[in-house]
């Protein structure tokens, strides 16, 4: 399927999004902002291992953070996953042409 935006950027953008641990870090934020210790601790995981995923899903512009005392606590940044009439592809396309190719990212 062709797109109006191009093919690669939805797919790393999908890409992104193939992954376990990121999906459920996404899952985690859509109750709340976390910090990479509350991640780690409600999903049992390294903190390696989720500041890898943290890195990954903000540079496509999914989660961003902000700074709570010496720690960074990270939410969703994109309303994406909260949209839930459309099919995913087009939430990408709409994801991807908001904050990707603006500043040739993702």
């Amino acid at each position: 399927m062709k797109t109006t935006i191009g093919l690669e950027s939805p797919y790393k953008c999908l890409n992104v999004l193939g992954n376990e641990l990121r999906v459920k870090i996404i899952e985690l934020l859509k109750q709340k902002p976390l910090t990479v210790q509350e991640i780690c601790e409600k999903l049992n995981r390294e903190q390696s291992a989720v500041s890898h995923s943290l890195q990954q899903l903000r540079k496509c512009r999914f989660v961003d953070y902000r700074k709570k005392g010496k720690e960074r606590e990270y939410y969703l940044q994109s309303n994406i996953f909260k949209k839930g009439d459309k099919p995913i592809f087009e939430l990408i396309e709409e994801h991807v042409r908001k904050n990707c190719l603006r500043d040739k990212i993702c």
